[in-house]
């Protein structure tokens, strides 16, 4: 019978060391502050092992440098002095990783067997006093952050005879919250006691004691930092002056040089406005280049008789199935001293060696450098122009003000100064704020110049002619009429102006409704594939332009990769010496 009994006892603990789950279950700290400024802890920690986590013992973490109030980093060392397991002495070591002193505690070549366990760790550390004008202060991160919740830490902060507590409060939660779900009370011999239940995982209970001054020896060359108002709140000051300022300045530049002038009215055009080439229209219309503008300039040399287009089909791949589009340019006139920079640049450069070019796709090298001078042709001319009523100089004193203002920043930050919350908040708001009114402020500044408005004004004109929507209104204004020679005329206009597939509807439509039966329409100087005006010009453009970009683009390699603490109620959780973390090895 007693072995029955025997069983059901072992049974039952095997049952219950299962259901035990590895973890700490309470962490104590025991701290006395001693007048030389010394402090002495006693930590007792008790944990359960199964083995998993908690192996050879525990590992204990005390971070080697902590940050006071002012948010000066303050060097921190420690003394272990006893390490006891169940109230005996127990093997330990201590290294230094990564900012932390780690003490091991433990035999490397001994297990725990399943079950409870309680460490007591001993040591000293100074510099953990803070020195203020009115009071001294210890704030202290009772325990080493654990994965897993802490059935229940406590600790008991005792002063040196003649010091009394001024002020306390405790924080609980991760670093930086402000969270108090913590208990304190002064006792009779005046030390204080605090303690909280279930501290959730990864969080610490830190407690703040001001007491006394002048009863813990502030050590030789420590001088109190006393904050001035302007210490506390100057962020938030110069913030609100930089602001005043910059609006200020906003204001007045924008009413002075920012306000647009007024847009000329757009009048119907039946001819190229102002003698601007096609290219030209199609870069002021646009504000920017873009390498489809070579296939107007292409065109206009065509309709102008400078040099032929005919497009080649070829037959390639298995039995002929796939057909490629290749363009050959014939040059006819090679004198281009009356043709506009950007045509004369086409003319010269593309027929550099020879009187004819092939666009095959492939990469070519002249057409790549005709390319280049084409572009940086229209920039000369036409760049200046866009750029008008930028107005780029006003820039330059917001600018400097922000430069300033970051300065000012880091003299603050320097200065531990970004703790105090006026300030934080300060910068937090005026951060976003400045960066909004700049926004609008730069596309406000932005004028657009006489000479753009008067440019664009008129090819607004030309679009309202090309345009099919616009031909009743355009009856008011004795419209020409739309023949081959007209419709050749504008044509590079359209492309330009990417509305050639418009401008060929609206020439089919003029040929279908004359008196006279029209003979079919087949521009002399191309050679090739035609449907009808209405799809002509879109696909000349579309093709012509991919094969012109494809001329231009050198090949990528196959490497590949490139496609053209005195806290006083202003405290929070972590904020003073001790704490680190607490695991198993």
């Amino acid at each position: 019978m007693r072995y029955i009994y025997l069983s059901i006892i072992l049974l039952l603990s095997s049952v219950s060391i299962i259901a035990q789950e590895e973890k700490i279950y309470t962490f104590y700290s025991d701290v006395t502050i001693e007048e030389s400024g010394m402090i002495r802890v006693k930590e007792e920690i008790r944990i359960f092992s199964k083995g998993d986590v908690f192996k050879r013992g525990i590992t204990r973490s005390l971070p080697l440098t902590r940050r006071d109030i002012q948010n000066n980093r303050i060097s921190i060392d420690y003394s272990v002095s006893e390490v006891l397991m169940n109230g005996s002495p127990v093997n330990y070591f201590t290294e230094r990783e990564g900012g932390d002193l780690i003490i091991y505690v433990g035999d490397r070549n001994i297990f725990l067997d399943p079950g409870f366990y309680i460490y007591e760790i001993y040591y000293e550390t100074a510099g953990q006093i803070g020195f203020y004008e009115d009071y001294d202060e210890l704030s202290w991160n009772v325990n080493g952050i654990s994965g897993k919740m802490i059935d229940s830490v406590s600790s008991v902060v005792r002063l040196p005879t003649g010091a009394n507590i001024i002020s306390s409060h405790c924080y609980t939660g991760r670093f930086g919250d402000k969270e108090s779900d913590c208990i304190s009370e002064i006792n009779e011999d005046g030390s204080l006691t605090t303690v909280v239940n279930n501290l959730p995982s990864n969080e610490m209970l830190t407690v703040s004691v001001g007491f006394t001054k002048g009863v813990v020896n502030q050590p030789a060359g420590f001088e109190t930092n006393v904050f001035s108002w302007f210490d506390k709140n100057g962020m938030a000051v110069v913030s609100a002056v930089f602001i005043l300022l910059l609006s200020v300045y906003y204001r007045i530049t924008w009413k002075k040089y920012g306000v647009d002038p007024p847009k000329p009215v757009a009048i119907p055009q039946f001819s190229p406005p102002d003698g601007l080439s096609p290219a030209a229209v199609g870069m002021l219309h646009k504000g920017y280049f873009i390498d489809d503008l070579i296939t107007a300039s292409i065109v206009n040399l065509s309709v102008k008789g400078y040099l032929s287009i005919e497009e080649i089909i070829e037959k390639k791949g298995l039995f002929g199935i796939r057909k490629d589009r290749v363009f050959s340019l014939t040059r006819l006139n090679n004198d281009y001293s009356k043709l506009p920079a950007e045509e004369a640049v086409v003319l010269r450069e593309l027929f550099y060696s020879d009187d004819n070019i092939r666009l095959d796709g492939k990469y070519d090298r002249d057409v790549a450098k005709m390319m280049q001078n084409y572009k940086k042709s229209l920039n000369k001319q036409f760049r200046p122009v866009l750029d008008e009523g930028i107005n780029i100089k006003f820039h330059v004193v917001p600018w400097l003000g922000f430069v300033l203002y970051i300065i000012i920043l880091f003299y603050f930050i320097n200065n531990s100064l970004m703790h105090f919350e006026v300030n934080r908040t300060a910068l937090f708001i005026t951060i976003p704020l400045l960066s909004i009114l700049y926004i609008i402020y730069a596309i406000q500044i932005v004028r657009p110049g006489e000479r753009k408005l008067h440019y664009r004004s008129n090819i607004k004109g030309l679009k309202m002619y090309l345009d099919v929507a616009e031909e009743k209104r355009m009856q008011f204004f004795n419209p020409p009429s739309v023949t081959p020679e007209k419709f050749e005329e504008l044509l590079p206009y359209a492309i330009a102006l990417e509305m050639e597939e418009v401008w060929g509807e609206k020439f089919e439509k003029a040929l279908l409704s004359s008196a006279v039966q029209p003979e079919a329409y087949q521009p002399a100087w191309y050679r090739g594939t035609y449907v009808n005006a209405a799809l002509f010009g879109h696909a000349l453009n579309s093709t012509l332009s991919n094969t012109v970009s494809h001329a231009a683009t050198q090949p990528s390699s196959s490497g590949g990769g490139n496609w053209s603490s005195g806290s006083f109620g202003g405290g929070f959780s972590g904020m003073g010496g001790g704490g680190g973390s607490v695991g198993g090895w």
